[in-house]
């Protein structure tokens, strides 16, 4: 009876306990169910596709200012240089968006990318405000280090946003295994659950939506993740598998594929000019009459930008991808109608076969792209097939690029001097000194064999520098020998010199170094320099006189040769280019235009030299029209520096002209 008792007394405990349990079960079912429905409608297309507008503007919005950074260099003008800043601004507001947006729910990637550009935006916005180092924020290095900077940002958040399409599949991926498995959970629970019926019923409904809802747009995310916004083609992802399979097909089949690269010519200045909007037009009926150009069988896709590729598989030969790329051209040659604009717009087309070419789309990318430069270089709107000759090309380069830094480390390079004689008297007043690489194995290579490599690459500047050491120090040795009390060196400074940072304080260092008068010192620079808007060059030439250092300009006459920037800026010399003095005798009008240099530079108070003097004849017609000074092969040919002192007492030399190009 007492066990008996025990058990009824016992029962409203168990009771309760049980329903306690129900309750706390029931509870924690709801606000699992309810917990884990927030977290499928967050990942739903709508939200995801909002999340990935977002972060897709923010990328285009840096790829404007890269745009506006470009055209603010280009142009120079305050209004442009605000115009930029008022972006960097707007940008900076924007990530700041981002940032509170998704910091607790970045499900596509929105940090990674606001990784990459706040830091970018942050430097950017304090170099244009504060400038950088001792520059200026308008001045040309701190515009260029802005644009490498904005540039190197927007291309990694490009390659980030190129995984925004995939990510968003791979959560609806996620999400709807999960509702498979919600929806056993949900069938268990309303078995096992009798009091939570009609909850469960009404989120069952809502969770039959959300499926619905997933399935209706599953469709269109892969399409998005596949297929460009604009035209419809296929991106870069899907014709890169397109490409592959083609691939594969043709070394199973023994065929051949071919692939177009087509880039169109001056699209920046369409769409700077008239806008983003007729560019996009312009890329749309662009792709249109593409398609029209090939077979339905062909793949054309969009790879970004104003890039497109033609995939054409089953190819007989290249005489078809040669008609294909006709076609394609001929259908770019009409006329565009963009916004009631009429505008014309080329292009240039690269073409690689397969297997010919290569055997992976990677190398037949690369390879299609290199065609197409070089469409562009043999004049644009026309197509080239690529050669195993263009990949030599690129290999001499680098490898002559590795060599050169090397040579500049080992001391290969020297400094070969030809002498420039008075006119009048016929003494030697001066030397040219020219550069020369003693390469160990192939033996003395002139500038013209490699100088353009050093310019590209950016290595002129460190061979520039070594120019001004060298020649400063072997001239300092004539000058303690007095061979001439008007002894000058000059030094000609390229372009790309004054770009990498030479300035007053770098030239005074040499100059301490090396122990050479600033007096003595001529530094010949090109028309081009002259002409560039750049503020900071007028300035470092100006601070370079004020040091005592003296200018002149180089092969006068082949550039714009306006008179108004020899009075703007503090020249001494001007040397007339060989290619007039060649024709001085045979042609009046070459005679004419050196007369007339000759009496402008006099009319100046500026000194001429005639570079290039090979004949008696030409010499004899120089003193004719009362030239100051004269150089060439008539006179002397480059002699090494340990050979200036060997020259006669009447030939000492006054001043030295180095070629560091």
């Amino acid at each position: 009876m007492n066990i008996l008792n025990n058990k009824l007394l016992m029962r409203p405990y168990v009771s309760i306990t049980l329903v306690i349990l129900l309750l706390v079960g029931t509870a924690s079912v709801i606000i699992y169910f309810q917990k884990t429905l927030l977290e499928i409608e967050e990942a739903l297309p709508i939200t995801l596709s909002k999340h990935e507008r977002d972060i897709s503007k923010l990328v285009n919005d840096m790829g404007s200012l890269v745009q506006s950074i470009g055209f603010a260099r280009a142009d120079q003008s305050p209004k442009t240089f605000r115009v930029v800043v008022r972006q960097t601004l707007a940008l900076e507001k924007q990530l700041e968006k981002i940032s509170e947006n998704y910091r607790f729910n970045d499900v596509l990637g929105a940090s990674a990318i606001h990784a990459k550009l706040n830091p970018a935006i942050f430097d950017i916005k304090n170099w244009l405000t504060a400038g950088l180092f001792n520059f200026d924020p308008t001045a040309a290095q701190t515009m260029k280090l802005v644009e490498t900077r904005a540039k190197n940002a927007h291309k990694e958040s490009e390659v980030l946003l190129l995984q925004v399409g995939e990510t968003a599949i791979n959560v609806l991926t996620e999400q709807s295994q999960r509702i498979d498995n919600f929806r056993g959970i949900m069938i268990i629970t309303l078995t096992a659950l009798a009091i939570m019926t009609i909850s469960l019923v009404l989120l069952g409904f809502r969770l039959q939506n959300i499926v619905f809802a997933l399935k209706e747009s599953e469709e269109q995310i892969r399409y998005r993740a596949n297929f460009d916004s604009l035209t419809h083609l296929p991106n870069r992802l899907n014709f890169t598998e397109h490409l592959s399979e083609a691939i594969s097909r043709s070394r199973r089949d023994l065929g051949q594929i071919a692939l177009l690269f087509i880039d169109l010519d001056r699209f920046k200045t369409i769409n700077d000019t008239l806008g983003h909007d007729f560019g996009d037009e312009l890329i749309k009926q662009v792709a249109t009459r593409i398609r029209h150009a090939v077979r339905e069988t062909d793949v054309v896709s969009r790879l970004g930008g104003d890039e497109f590729t033609v995939l054409l598989a089953n190819m007989t030969d290249e005489i078809h991808a040669s008609i294909i790329a006709k076609g394609i051209l001929e259908q770019r040659s009409r006329p565009f109608m963009l916004f009631g604009h009429v505008v014309y717009s080329g292009a240039s087309i690269g073409i690689t076969v397969s297997p010919q070419d290569g055997a992976d789309a990677m190398t037949l990318l690369k390879n299609a792209d290199m065609a197409m430069y070089e469409a562009k270089d043999q004049g644009r709107n026309t197509f080239r097939f690529f050669t195993s000759q263009m990949t030599e090309r690129a290999r001499q380069f680098l490898e002559l690029d590795k060599e050169m830094r090397r040579a500049l480390i080992q001391d290969e390079l020297q400094i070969h001097y030809q002498p420039i004689y008075e006119r009048q008297d016929r003494s030697l007043i001066g030397v040219e000194a020219l550069l020369r690489w003693q390469h160990p194995s192939k033996g003395l290579i002139l500038p013209d064999d490699f100088i353009n490599v050093a310019e590209e690459t950016g290595l002129i500047e460190d061979i520039g520098i070594w120019v001004l050491r060298r020649a400063c120090t072997e001239a300092l040795a004539w000058l303690e020998d007095d061979l001439h009390p008007r002894f000058y060196l000059a030094i000609n400074i390229s372009m790309r010199q004054f770009k990498g940072g030479l300035d007053r304080k770098r030239l005074s260092e040499i100059l301490d170094e090396t122990g050479f008068p600033a007096d003595k010192l001529l530094l010949e620079i090109t028309e081009t320099l002259l002409m560039d808007e750049d503020v900071r060059i007028r300035e470092v030439l100006s601070e370079f006189r004020e040091l005592g250092v003296r200018l002149a300009v180089d092969d006068f006459g082949t550039g714009y040769s306006a008179l108004s920037y020899l009075r703007e800026f503090p020249v001494d010399t001007l040397k007339i280019d060989r290619s007039f003095i060649q024709d001085i005798g045979a042609s009046r009008s070459s005679r004419r235009l050196v007369e007339t240099i000759i009496s402008m530079a006099h009319g100046l108070d500026l000194v001429t030299i005639a570079e290039g003097v090979e004949s008696p004849e030409q010499d004899a017609l120089l003193a004719e029209l009362n030239c100051d000074m004269v150089q060439g092969y008539y006179y002397c040919n480059p002699i090494a520096a340990n050979k200036i002192k060997k020259l006669t007492a009447v030939d000492k030399p006054a001043f030295t002209i180095v070629h560091s190009s």
